[in-house]
């Protein structure tokens, strides 16, 4: 089995950071919106974007899975929600800043605040099931090990000096 060169490890550490700046902006905003409006009006906006293709074809595989993951997703209190969206999207990008820029402090902060909301996020999981909170979850884990592997790269080229 050929292993990963540290080369293809620090491009998908850069790319997990891009992409994980990206989905903070995200969470950001929706943490926002969770913490504005209520499921009722969250509920209407979707059904306005996707109501219509789930009127012409209600059997639609992919339309009622969206219209059945939204009411699964509502099931959990939206101010579950706000907090996870929130603290994620700001909490990560000061850490991903941090990163990006190669502070030493950002490593290991990094990695004890994902490991985190990792843990927070499945104990919620397991009190309130979510597809979307599994997959965030998911992601977090793989930016974790990443970070975990950039840091030790890190720590090994401080010896080798």
């Amino acid at each position: 089995m050929k292993s990963i060169s540290r080369k293809t490890y620090h491009a998908l550490f850069l790319t997990g950071i891009i992409l994980k700046g990206a989905i903070s902006l995200g969470e950001i905003a929706s943490g926002i919106v969770f913490t504005l409006f209520s499921y009722d009006k969250l509920y209407n906006i979707v059904f306005l974007f996707f109501g219509g293709e789930l009127a012409e074809n209600p059997r639609d595989f992919v339309w009622g899975y969206i219209f059945h993951a939204f009411q699964n997703f509502s099931s959990t209190p939206r101010a579950v929600w706000a907090f996870i969206f929130l603290s994620h999207g700001i909490v990560k990008i000061f850490l991903l800043l941090g990163l990006w820029y190669n502070k030493s402090w950002s490593y290991p902060a990094s990695i004890a605040v994902f490991s985190f909301f990792i843990v927070y996020q499945l104990y919620q999981s397991i009190m309130t099931p979510s597809i979307l909170l599994w997959l965030i979850t998911f992601l977090d884990a793989a930016v974790l090990f990443l970070v975990g592997n950039e840091y030790r790269h890190r720590k090994d080229m401080l010896w080798e000096i």
